[in-house]
């Protein structure tokens, strides 16, 4: 018979012989899928969204087995065993229950081994094959929504989303992701960030610092080599790092970097997901900044013969891209930034105003017609317009809207890219604006 260790004296746990009277059936379709994981597999922990509850009542099975199930397992997990034990739990704002059939046959429930009303299993020395997964809503006729979560190394995702009390690598990150290898270029890599969130980092170690969002800012997925791993970030702001490794383990550091600037560097690092934040210190505040990821521990932008680098139409856009045609309905089309950066708008044409960021803040792939194409800001705050037309050609303004709201007409606008960013007027103010885009008229 197989062990089971739980982590709450309060689980109800039990297994059963497979030719006792269930309510489930482990030969049917599992309704979310399936996955193969091996021993040593990342990221850990593997995650599933789930909906649980159903209609069977887990109590039919002999013993004590809470809640209800659907009939068909939520999800099935073929598994190549290697000595490491294995924990399956589930997360969520309601009141769960687990049932898990093994590869023996045997049954095993939990209700409440996890935090709070979640429920967690761990087999030690688990044996290889499928494992048959429920996960039960305790109250009938209850369907909620669940993370499932398997690991070898005792780590339960989701956890912090659902109480709502922390960051949550779990989540998808705000910014994007990228894959690299050892050895990549360039180097260092680099995107922009918006700094801070509503949640302490504390909340994760009592040495991290600064206040983070609930998801990630970004994720790399990286095969490593024979090279360090820097991860930086630069801004006008005072941010922090918080970075969680393949291992599972999180990293935090303050002013690791040139002045108030954190900075991480990971020896001998290991391949897998890398999910980073990057904070502000103050709460409350929200900054561009740029993160960088280097080989060579290069920090970007940096300073060359005192000269740090300006605005690149290289670097993906920190808002997003934005598709559009002529005739585009809604007109006009709005995406919301964070105005400002850490670069003088001015260092690329000497008629620029306002300090603006390295990256675009959005990147607009436009399909030309007749009518002219109107690009401009709203904000409470003193904002600036600076765009690099499918030319190549800058363009820049500063009040040319309402009040003190930048706008720039092309009244014979060519199709392809055009980069925009919006600017601060003043050094270190990052304000919230709305960037419109029409071909009516502009506010």
């Amino acid at each position: 018979m197989k062990k089971i260790l739980f982590v709450a004296s309060s689980v109800l746990a039990l297994s059963i012989a497979s030719g006792a009277a269930m309510a489930q059936d482990p030969s049917a379709q599992s309704s979310y899928g399936s996955v193969q994981l091996d021993a040593g597999f990342t990221p850990d922990p593997y995650t599933v969204d789930i909906t649980s509850g159903g209609s069977r009542n887990a109590s039919l099975l002999p013993g004590n087995c809470r809640g209800w199930v659907a009939e068909a397992p939520d999800f099935d997990v073929y598994y190549q065993a290697d000595g490491l034990d294995l924990t399956i739990a589930a997360v969520s704002d309601s009141d769960t229950t687990l049932v898990i059939n093994a590869p023996d046959g045997s049954w095993y429930c939990d209700d409440d081994g996890g935090e709070g009303l979640n429920p967690l299993m761990t087999f030690n020395n688990p044996q290889s094959g499928r494992y048959d997964i429920w996960i039960g809503s305790y109250s009938e006729g209850d369907y909620a929504s669940a993370i499932l979560s398997m690991s070898e190394l005792g780590l339960v995702a989701g956890e912090n989303a659902s109480s709502g009390n922390g960051p949550d690598f779990t989540l998808e990150a705000g910014f994007g992701s990228v894959s690299l290898e050892a050895g990549f270029t360039p180097d260092p890599y680099v995107v922009s960030i918006v700094s801070g969130g509503g949640y302490s980092a504390s909340t994760v170690s009592s040495s991290c610092r600064g206040w983070v969002a609930e998801a990630p800012d970004y994720s790399v997925n990286y095969l490593a080599g024979s090279f360090d791993l820097t991860i930086a970030a630069v801004s006008n702001s005072d941010t922090t790092l918080l970075v969680n490794g393949p291992n599972g383990e999180w990293y935090c550091d303050d002013d690791g970097g040139e002045g108030l600037n954190p900075l991480l560097n990971f020896s001998n690092p290991a391949s897998g997901r890398y999910d980073v934040w990057v904070g502000s210190y103050s709460e409350g505040e929200f900054a561009n900044s740029t993160l960088s990821v280097s080989e060579i521990g290069q920090v970007s932008p940096h300073i060359e013969n005192g000269i740090v680098n300006g605005p690149d139409v290289g670097l993906d856009a920190a808002f997003g891209n934005v598709v559009l045609a002529t005739g585009f309905a809604p007109d006009p089309h709005r995406v919301d930034i964070i105005s400002g950066g850490q670069f003088r708008a001015s260092d690329v044409n000497a008629n620029c105003a306002g300090w603006v960021a390295a990256a675009p803040d959005v990147q607009l792939s436009f399909t030309a017609g007749t009518l002219p194409l109107i690009i401009s800001a709203a904000s409470e705050s003193d904002t600036t317009l600076m765009i690099n037309d499918p030319y190549g050609n800058w363009y820049c303004n500063d009040d040319g809207g309402e009040g003190l709201n930048p706008s720039i007409t092309f009244d014979a606008a060519n199709s392809g890219v055009y980069d925009i960013w919006i600017g601060s007027y003043s050094e270190g103010n990052s304000a919230t604006a709305s960037l419109s885009i029409s071909e009516l008229y502009s506010e």
